[in-house]
């Protein structure tokens, strides 16, 4: 299948429209998903975040990148053990709140968001909706011959990777910036899985481990 390496214009193009939405959509997408559906969800309006991702990534068909010699997907999923280890060594620094303990309500919506509802979303957003956009932009077009990843995949990367920001707070620009770090890397490496395999759920179900060993000392709250 043809393909063609990214001319400098079109590096910058996409890589400049990638950190624009991430921050956009770090600041926007889901304030607005709990206005759009407070009102029918109630207190369930986390579920809106995944919900309007989801219309982001039906509005988009996906047009796939080629697949030179794709492993699968077993062997794809193996390659997530050192994010696991570093997530898991990143959650024995992250204090849980005290509210946790002591409102079962409170520990469940967490649950509910960094298990279940957070990797559909962000997979549905990033891996999903601006996979497909930057693919159309640059149809069949890698960054670079080595390594030989698509442009999207690079992109992705940085909106995930800037989506983050919206954790900050103030006192805590330490943590920020190796979260920032960690994404991005994180983020190539889920793009890596959505073009290899071309499916969404492999991602999702990654990105599923990650936060559950991120968020591992809420096992023993359950």
């Amino acid at each position: 299948m043809p393909f063609q390496i990214a001319n400098q214009k079109q590096i910058v193009f996409a890589l400049l429209l990638s950190g624009f939405l991430g921050c956009f959509l770090a600041y926007g997408f889901v304030p607005v998903s709990y206005r759009l559906f407070s009102g029918i969800l109630g207190p369930m309006s986390q579920l809106g975040f995944p919900f309007l991702a989801l219309l982001f990534y039906f509005s988009l068909p996906d047009l796939p990148c080629p697949v030179f010699s794709p492993p699968s997907t077993k062997r794809l999923l193996t390659l997530c053990v050192l994010p696991v280890l570093i997530s898991a060594a990143f959650g024995a620094t992250k204090n849980v709140p005290l509210e946790f303990s002591s409102s079962s309500r409170l520990l469940w919506n967490q649950v509910a968001w960094a298990w279940i509802l957070g990797p559909w979303g962000e997979e549905l957003l990033f891996r999903g909706w601006l996979n497909s956009l930057l693919n159309r932009l640059n149809k069949n077009t890698f960054l670079s011959t080595a390594p030989l990843y698509p442009l999207s995949v690079w992109g992705t990367a940085i909106a995930f990777s800037l989506w983050h920001i919206q954790n900050y707070e103030p006192g805590q620009l330490p943590f920020l910036i190796f979260q920032l770090a960690y994404t991005f890397f994180v983020g190539i490496w889920l793009g890596f899985l959505k073009w290899q395999t071309g499916k969404l759920w492999p991602c999702v179900l990654a990105h599923l481990i990650l936060n559950l060993a991120a968020d591992w000392k809420l096992w023993f709250m359950l």
